[in-house]
């Protein structure tokens, strides 16, 4: 038996499952939340959002001490933090505890799912670079064409122009954090205090840190590069490609979460096909990002 209890994995993942077969990723969510807003507290710190952006984010990264190390976490530990979110809530879709939860507690679940989406694209906007701008451009696009509010909409989010990063910096600073606190906040007494992963899942992220290296940003002007958006976009970003922007940019991506929202309102007898047509929205997406992923490179902007 190891001598620190928080490094014994084994023991700690079987008492959770015992108690709460989704309570490890809800743990490994939340503290990688934590984990990406310190980091984040930092960046943003000495992060403009006017001005050469991309020079600032070059500053940063190579000249700030530590400034690559802890950028390389807080992207690291952003990312896990939407992954493992994701994983909770399908386990919960999967295994139909939407049935027994209460409802407001799966709207939550829902939106804080939402939200993670949308940090992550806002601080994939953040980067400055040639895809950061790609994505803000597409991004203020997609939003234009939701009929009759899209302009509001749009400018709710983006300022094309000087401005283009502000309101983003908010977003993913402020607002969309205090969101996620505020989604966990019915798991804070029961998370926050326990360091049994938070600690293992730190110094796990440190390490690779250290040696992984985030993709590398693409000054701006520069050409023959197809920009590319987050991970979870690429799929989007090739129906695009084929499709009408409204349907493939806006209703699509809606699409799996609206069903997921809506399965404690579906009838018993017509609940399989619910949680089917759920499942394959989801599978369809998955099979989408990985076509992506080996065709955009291909066919060129």
């Amino acid at each position: 038996m190891l001598r620190y209890p928080y490094l014994n994995l084994k023991r700690y993942f079987s008492q959770a499952k015992a108690k709460d077969s989704s309570f490890s990723f809800a743990l490994l969510a939340w503290w990688s939340f934590l984990i990406a807003l310190v980091t984040g507290a930092f960046l943003a710190f000495h992060y403009k959002p006017w001005g050469d952006v991309f020079r600032g984010v070059s500053h940063l990264t190579g000249v700030i001490p530590y400034g690559s190390f802890l950028r390389t976490l807080h992207y690291l530990s952003g990312q896990c933090f939407l992954v493992f979110t994701l994983g909770h809530a399908l386990e919960f879709f999967w295994k139909g505890r939407y049935e027994s939860a209460p409802s407001k507690s799966w709207a939550k679940l829902i939106l804080l799912l939402s939200v993670a989406f949308l940090l992550l694209f806002t601080g994939f906007i953040l980067k400055g670079d040639k895809e950061g701008i790609h994505a803000a451009s597409v991004m203020y696009y997609l939003a234009q064409e939701v009929p009759l509010i899209g302009g509001g909409v749009a400018r709710l989010f983006l300022r094309p122009g000087e401005e283009l990063f502000l309101l983003p910096y908010l977003y993913h600073v402020i607002i969309l954090p205090l969101l996620v606190l505020f989604f966990l906040s019915q798991h804070r007494k029961r998370i926050l205090p326990r360091g049994d992963l938070g600690w293992p899942l730190l110094a796990l992220l440190s390490c690779l840190a250290l040696f992984y290296r985030i993709p590398p940003d693409i000054p701006p002007h520069t050409e023959l590069v197809t920009p590319t958006g987050p991970w979870f976009f690429q799929g989007i970003q090739l129906l695009l490609r084929y499709g009408p922007p409204l349907l493939v940019g806006v209703l699509w991506p809606l699409l799996p979460l609206a069903l997921m929202a809506a399965l404690p309102l579906v009838p018993s007898p017509h609940m399989r096909w619910a949680r089917w047509a759920t499942a394959g929205s989801w599978g369809v997406h998955g099979i989408f990002i990985l076509l992506a992923w080996w065709l955009i490179p291909r066919l060129g902007p």
